[in-house]
């Protein structure tokens, strides 16, 4: 069994997505390129919106508290791009690893709280059709959390946020999603792959809230800030 398992590592070895040097599955990021890569800092606070920098980004949240991995920059940035765009699922494995060393600081911080459920934001059904799969439920899963696809569904086509200015973002999610929970939750993460405005899971929180959820986060791989290169 051992002889077999080293010929076929051997025949079809496991790369590190970095710098493509063989490493154990299923980790997909090597022990060295892991600590190059830079996660968000807690900063005795496992909810980022406590800091300064960050929160300066995200006006006026309807959400409660905010976990993010990582900026929005290289490396991460293509990984995300490819999954999104190019259906390069291979990295799913790299941002699942990242997920579970933040996850492990965020634990050791008082103000740390597990969700019940997790919700990733839906797409609209044709563009779910048209990708093949929710990058954000890609994103989010192997957590041990559980997952609630059904809960918030996506009603309105609307216009990709990326393409659009801080002002047109707003409207344009406005009256895009409904809410109709199947269980009663009482802590929802809603899980998505890069925050910007917020505005697209402050209106899902928005819902949530009025539907009778009395804590709700946003938890979402990456944050992008406008002043830093991606």
């Amino acid at each position: 069994m051992n002889y077999c398992y080293r010929l076929f590592n051997w025949a079809l070895p496991n790369l590190c997505v970095c710098c493509h040097q063989p490493v154990h599955a299923p980790a997909k990021i090597c022990r060295i390129c892991l600590s190059d890569i830079a996660r968000l800092n807690f900063k005795s606070s496992a909810n980022l919106l406590h800091r300064p920098d960050i929160n300066k980004l995200i006006p006026n949240p309807t959400f409660d508290s905010l976990f993010a991995v990582c900026w929005y920059q290289h490396p991460v940035s293509t990984w995300l791009k490819g999954i999104k765009f190019n259906k390069q699922l291979t990295y799913k494995a790299a941002l699942h690893q990242l997920i579970k060393a933040q996850i492990k600081d965020a634990q050791a911080e008082q103000n740390w709280q597990m969700p019940d459920v997790l919700m990733p934001v839906p797409l609209h059904w044709q563009r779910r059709v048209f990708r093949g799969f929710n990058q954000s439920e890609e994103i989010w899963q192997r957590t041990g959390i559980a997952v609630d696809t059904k809960s918030i569904t996506r009603d309105k086509r609307t216009k990709p946020q990326s393409e659009l200015n801080k002002r047109d973002r707003k409207t344009n999610i406005k009256g895009a999603f409904s809410c109709n929970l199947t269980h009663r939750y009482q802590h929802v993460a809603i899980v998505d792959d890069i925050i910007t405005t917020g505005y697209t899971v402050n209106e899902i929180a928005r819902l949530l809230k009025s539907a009778g959820v009395k804590q709700v986060s946003v938890w979402v791989f990456a944050i992008s800030d406008p002043t830093k290169p991606s």
